[in-house]
Formats: structure tokens, C-alpha cells, sequence
């Protein structure tokens, strides 16, 4: 542009006389110095140093609570379907439906009547068999004397002694048929075995049951405690036995996973499975839980949180680790001379909003938290430092 401003004069510069020449040069020389001492002027223009301000935290080891999170559903702790082990008519019921009964309390009669008189011939039976028992039992004395004085012959004996083993084994008969007359009697009133909520009742009075039927009479279902089951994956598990070795009980949270919010009481790690279910390649792990309020219920599904051992680790907030396409996470270090370089880093899970760093950047690290999307290995950097909480 500055030629083409002196470009008239420029086209007669050959033409013109030598002082003419000399200033022309001279006045060329006057309008290239301005912009030439701009260009050179320090701290402005291509020549200054940029350095993109970033937010930067310094990491520090923390302690923390390794933790799982299992998807789980709620099972009860016990159920009991109720039977009859005696056919026969329902006369009664005694409970009430969707109500609570304890352990031995009656919840059906069956008509005991014809049970009540086979008991009763039992009885018959046994007393019956007790009176031979004597009559047999004195025989033998009486011939066991007369034996000795030859006054019997000792065939006789030992028909009297046979007679009074075979009495003998006669009353266990009896007592045995007593017993089980007494059972059948027992077997017509239908106890509840557990103490639990008990449903609705299949059968009403007048019903027609049967010895030990398919169909159950009802089903009662111990709800305090509860139990819920999680599905783990085999690979998890093994991580769930490094990291909770030095915890002897290990504490279960319950979420509902909607406007409830986490369920009041906490659970304890049970057992797991010793197969892995092959379809799945999980195993199952079962913990209990209190109920009193019954707010847990069968078949409920919830997210279950493990809490395990505590340890000492290198958090870094999750916005400061970009995802590589490879997969690999990638942090960016200020170095101490205020530049920065892209770090390779391994995680081992997040702890709330934070990655668990197991390498790559150690505790005194500064790591920038915002602003790397203008960052390129070696850029220097303006470091306004943010606190790790203010991080998270």
C-alpha cells in the first residue's frame, strides 16, 4: 500500500535528475520507518508472549470410604404356605386377611370328628393291650417258679415268656397308633409355623381340603427383617474382596431410585453366591435388612451402595480429565515454568464428582480445571489457582 502511494512519482524517477532521485528515496525511507518501529515495538503485535489463563487445583491425598453401587430387589426373609396335612371340611377361619399372626397362633379348624374317634379306638387299643400285658406278664412268673421245681415243662415256659414279648410288642403298637391318632387330631387345627403378615385365604368354611393338596390354604411372609439380593458382576466382586479385607462388617445403603429417597435404615452384607450364574456371569450377594415399619416390600427393585475399607488416595475432579477416542484419560500438568503438557492418567473409579487416580499425577500436582480447550503441549499458561472444593 505504501508503494502504490508514490507510485506516480516512482514512474518518472528514471527521468528525473540525480537530487531528484535522492529525494525520492529519502522520502520512501520516512514512510516505512513508522511501520516498521510498530512491528518492533516490545509487548504488542506477533512478537508478545500469550499466555492462556486457566484455573488450575493442586492435588493432595485424601482420605476416603471405597463404595459399590449394586442393583438389588427386595425378597423376604421368610415365607410359609400353609397346607393341611389332614383331608377334611374347613369349619373355621381365625384370622383376618392382610393381618399380622405370630408363630403358633391358630389359623384354621378342620373338622376333627372322625380323627377325634379313631383317637379314641386307639386309646381302646392301648389299654386293651396293657391288660394282657398284665395277665401274660404274671403267667410267665407264675411258670418260671414251677419251671424249677419241674412242676411245668419248660415248653410251657417259654410259651409264657414268648406270649408276654408279644404283649409287650403290642402295647408299642397301640402307643405308636395313640400317637399318630393324636397327630391327625392336632394336624385338624392348622397352626401359623412363622410370625409374619399373613395374605388372603384360598379356602372358606364349608371348603373341602386334602392331605398335603397343591393348592395352599394361604401364605404368610416375614417381613423384619428383609433381605435384598444383588446381582454382581464376577470381576466386581473380586475388586469387592481387595478393597474390603480390612472391614469385618461390611454396611449396605438402600436408594429407591425415585422421590423416596434412601431408604431410613442401614443393612449388612450377608453372604455371596460361591457359583457364578453362567448366563449372566454375576453372582448374587444378599444383605439384611431392618423392616419395622414394613416400608420394604417383596419384589421392590433399588440401587444398594457397599460401603468398604477406607484409604488414601488422589482425587481429580472429573472436568479436568478429557477422554481420549483410545479410551485413555488425559489431564493437562502445569509444570513450574508455567507450562503445561498432557498427562496419561488411570482411574479406578469416581468418588462422588472426582476420579480415584492410581497414576499418571501424584499428590502436589497442579492440574488445569479450566480452560485447556485453548491448550497445546507447551503453551504458557496464566494460573488463577481454585481450591479442590471449589473444583469439585
Amino acid at each position: 500500500m505504501i508503494f502504490g502511494k508514490i507510485k506516480l512519482p516512482l514512474f518518472h524517477l528514471s527521468h528525473a535528475s540525480g537530487i531528484t532521485r535522492l529525494i525520492a528515496v529519502i522520502a520512501l525511507g520516512l514512510i516505512a520507518i513508522p511501520a516498521f518501529a510498530l512491528a518492533q515495538e516490545p509487548g504488542k503485535g506477533a512478537a508478545a508472549v500469550y499466555k492462556a489463563p486457566v484455573s488450575v487445583v493442586t492435588l493432595e491425598k485424601t482420605t476416603i470410604q471405597y463404595t459399590q453401587t449394586v442393583p438389588g430387589r427386595v425378597n423376604a426373609f421368610k415365607v410359609a404356605e400353609i397346607r393341611p396335612q389332614v383331608t377334611g371340611i374347613v369349619v373355621k377361619r381365625f384370622f383376618v386377611e392382610g393381618g399380622m399372626v405370630k408363630k403358633g397362633q391358630p389359623l384354621y379348624q378342620i373338622d376333627a370328628s372322625s380323627y377325634q374317634a379313631v383317637y379314641d379306638s386307639t386309646l381302646a387299643n392301648l389299654l386293651k393291650a396293657k391288660a394282657q400285658l398284665e395277665t401274660t406278664q404274671a403267667r410267665e412268673a407264675r411258670y418260671g417258679r414251677l419251671v424249677k421245681d419241674k412242676a411245668v415243662s419248660r415248653q410251657d415256659y417259654d410259651d409264657a415268656y414268648a406270649a408276654l414279648l408279644q404283649a409287650r410288642a403290642s402295647i408299642a403298637v397301640a402307643k405308636a397308633s395313640v400317637a399318630q391318632a393324636k397327630i391327625n387330631v392336632d394336624y385338624t387345627r392348622v397352626y401359623a409355623p412363622i410370625t409374619g403378615r399373613i395374605g388372603k385365604s384360598t379356602v372358606t368354611e364349608g371348603a373341602l381340603v386334602t392331605a398335603n393338596q397343591p393348592q395352599v390354604m394361604a401364605q404368610i411372609t416375614q417381613l423384619d427383617p428383609i433381605y435384598l439380593d444383588m446381582q454382581q458382576a464376577r470381576e466386581k466382586l473380586s475388586e469387592l474382596k481387595k478393597k474390603s479385607i480390612h472391614t469385618d462388617k461390611i454396611r449396605v445403603t438402600l436408594d429407591y431410585g425415585d422421590n423416596e429417597g434412601v431408604y431410613g435404615h442401614t443393612g449388612e452384607l450377608q453372604f455371596s453366591e460361591v457359583t457364578v450364574d453362567p448366563t449372566t456371569s454375576s453372582v448374587v450377594l444378599r444383605a439384611l435388612f431392618p423392616n419395622p415399619d414394613e416400608d420394604l416390600y417383596p419384589g421392590f427393585f433399588a440401587s444398594a451402595t457397599l460401603f468398604l475399607d477406607n484409604a488414601q488416595v488422589v482425587l481429580i475432579p472429573q472436568r479436568a480429565a478429557i477422554l481420549q477416542p483410545n479410551g485413555k484419560m488425559v489431564a493437562w500438568v502445569v509444570g513450574t515454568d508455567s507450562t503445561v503438557h498432557p498427562q496419561t492418567i488411570e482411574v479406578d473409579g469416581a468418588h462422588g464428582n472426582q476420579w480415584i487416580v492410581t497414576s499418571g499425577v501424584e499428590a502436589g500436582d497442579s492440574i488445569v480445571t479450566e480452560g485447556f480447550q485453548r491448550l497445546r503441549p507447551g503453551s504458557a499458561v496464566d494460573v488463577s489457582p481454585v481450591t479442590l472444593a471449589l473444583a469439585n
